[in-house]
């Protein structure tokens, strides 16, 4: 399976250096709809030639069919006030259909995707919601204070409070409980 498509060029065409021209890629798709792209000109030169490459998950390989395309080199001489404008011909590539329908997935098709990442970013904010309320309100400790046994969460002190009365650690046969309190 090809992932690009390389373009290569001579490094001067008469007596325009190629080089230090923009190379737009102009199609038309399998709908005639026009399309631009600029081509990123490869750093090193490929067999003496100017390579640009174009990676095929652009819109160019987006449906099966024809598609007519030319490549067009622009530059502006500030010096001279010129504007340089090279057409290359016209030629006609053919794009494939996958075998697999379920490797490609067309923008049109995204809206029922769409929906469904919806519906799993919904329940996976619902989902932290419920972990933020737990974290919030679970007992992490005790506290006791003034005969008063109380939960707490996060420093805060949480439900009701149990009232411990009697007893005493230092005269544990004072009191008419059954346990002695003992403080910590």
């Amino acid at each position: 399976m090809v992932d690009k498509l390389k373009f290569l060029f001579p490094e001067k065409y008469q007596e325009l250096e190629l080089a230090d021209c923009t190379a737009t890629l102009k199609y038309t798709d399998t709908n005639n709809v026009p399309h631009a792209e600029i081509l990123q000109k490869d750093e090193e030169l490929y067999k003496g030639k100017l390579a640009y490459t174009l990676p095929l998950d652009s819109e160019l390989t987006e449906f099966p069919g024809n598609i007519n395309l030319r490549v067009t080199f622009t530059k502006i001489d500030m010096e001279t006030q010129t504007q340089y404008v090279m057409h290359t011909g016209e030629v006609t590539i053919t794009v494939l259909p996958l075998a697999d329908y379920y490797n490609f997935v067309p923008d049109k098709s995204l809206e029922f995707v769409d929906q469904i990442l919806g519906y799993f970013q919904a329940k996976i904010e619902a989902v932290e919601k419920i972990a933020e309320t737990y974290d919030s309100e679970k007992a992490d400790n005790i506290s006791y204070e003034n005969d008063k046994l109380q939960l707490t969460s996060n420093g805060f002190k949480i439900g009701d409070p149990v009232s411990i009365s009697g007893g005493s650690s230092e005269n544990p046969g004072d009191s008419d409980n059954e346990f002695e309190v003992v403080e910590f």
